[in-house]
């Protein structure tokens, strides 16, 4: 009895001795876990990385300059530094106003006393007000208000004895009054130097010769004041009512396919030839003929029995004589035959068909319009017919897709397509007119 007490107490004190000691590791381990975790509440936490950040002069001067003015006057709330930016800064005004891109610049046209953005997808460039609403003109003057041209973002209109130069975008616009005969009408606007109205003035009968007149917004006071020199064109040639600016020069096309252009500063004028050879049959290039411009160089769009063709000016070439006919350098931009362009060549009913540029987009190598007249016979009620189509279609230069964009009125090809221009949504400001000077 003895021994077996003896051998429930050995057996008790093992039990009780491993207790113990696994006790004893449990507490060590949490003593230690607790250690750590002390340890780190106090080691300092690493910061999270924070997301990139473009710096604030490539977003001010590099990325909103691209928008048009529509998405920028919304930025404009975003905070008062992007305010002041977009709404009361002249140099992001002036650098938006010069740099044209695919996302600001349209095809449109001022049709029936309304202001119409053609390029699909078009609406972020779409004025706030297309009927311009806001011009202080009498119900009998609106019908009357015509689009003369269309230099970074503004629009020169006239009616009746009154220039208006105007923002579509903004609704800012100036009045100037003019009482002298008609003529052919040109914008020149930097941003830097304000706007000079240009008008090419036949002189007298002779409808070869031309005199410039010019009113500046920096010298208002002298009104419009009449280039030294008289312009003389060959025998029955004048000049086209299309204008274009680049270059500190406004452009004309005169009815013989040649440029002619009037320096605002220098009060020079002179004559280009357009080139003279087709890219692809190296033939007398003959067609149709319209002036644009892109990052202040002329570009000039022909359509030709062959295909469209896009050259930029590279050099005027010597001298200023009107007469001369300088060598102008032109460099080809872009050409393709109209076997290659889908849409733009009627099927095998059409018999006899005409093309015509009619506007260049802006902002890059975009678009160009197209207007086209063909002739089609059809078929009705057991009768040949023969129908005339006109139609407006956007040529995008990249792809060499077309896209109908607009019905053209009048029976002739030219017929309504002078309303088709190359637009620029721009926050360009007026000047102030200098009354003083």
């Amino acid at each position: 009895m003895l021994g077996w007490f003896l051998r429930m107490a050995e057996a008790l004190n093992s039990w009780i001795t491993s207790w113990f000691v696994l006790t004893r590791q449990l507490l060590s381990k949490i003593h230690k876990l607790r250690n750590m975790d002390s340890a780190g509440e106090h080691e300092p936490k690493r910061p999270r990385p924070s997301p990139a950040r473009l710096p604030d002069e490539l977003i001010y001067y590099s990325i909103l300059p691209c928008l048009p003015a529509r998405p920028l006057l919304r930025f404009a709330t975003v905070c008062s530094a992007w305010r002041d930016l977009i709404l009361r800064d002249a140099v992001f005004a002036g650098l938006q106003a010069q740099s044209p891109t695919r996302a600001s610049a349209a095809l449109a046209r001022f049709h029936n006393g309304r202001f119409e953005v053609l390029t699909p997808d078009g609406a972020a460039v779409a004025p706030p007000d297309p009927c311009l609403s806001f011009l202080p003109l009498a119900a009998c003057a609106r019908p009357g208000l015509k689009l003369r041209a269309c230099t970074g973002g503004l629009l020169l209109m006239s009616a009746w004895a009154t220039f208006v130069v105007v923002n579509p975008a903004t609704r800012e616009f100036q009045g100037i009054l003019y009482r002298g005969s008609p003529g052919v009408a040109g914008l020149a606007y930097d941003p830097g130097r304000g706007y000079d109205l240009v008008l090419a003035v036949p002189e007298g009968r002779i409808a070869e010769a031309y005199r410039f007149w010019r009113f500046s917004s920096r010298a208002a006071g002298s009104g419009w004041r009449p280039s030294r020199d008289t312009l003389r064109l060959s025998p029955y040639d004048q000049l086209l009512p299309r204008s274009a600016y680049a270059g500190g020069r406004v452009h004309w096309l005169s009815s013989r396919g040649d440029i002619i252009w009037y320096d605002v500063v220098g009060d020079l004028h002179g004559k280009a030839s357009p080139p003279d050879k087709c890219p692809s049959t190296g033939a007398r290039l003959e067609g149709n003929w319209d002036l644009g411009a892109w990052c202040g160089q002329l570009r000039l769009a022909c359509c030709s029995g062959a295909g469209v063709g896009v050259w930029a000016l590279a050099s005027y070439g010597g001298g200023a004589d009107a007469g001369a006919s300088p060598p102008a350098r032109w460099e080809l931009v872009h050409w393709r035959s109209w076997c290659q362009i889908p849409g733009a060549v009627g099927g095998q009913e059409c018999f006899l068909r005409s093309e015509a540029p009619a506007g260049m987009e802006p902002g890059g190598d975009g678009g160009l319009g197209l207007a086209l007249r063909s002739a089609h016979t059809v078929v009705v009620d057991g009768k040949t017919e023969q129908v005339w189509r006109r139609s407006l279609v956007r040529y995008d230069l990249r792809t060499g897709a077309t896209e109908g964009v607009a019905e053209l009125a009048g029976k002739e090809v030219h017929d309504d397509f002078g309303a088709v221009f190359g637009y620029h949504s721009s926050m360009a400001a007026l000047p102030q007119l200098n009354w003083a000077a």
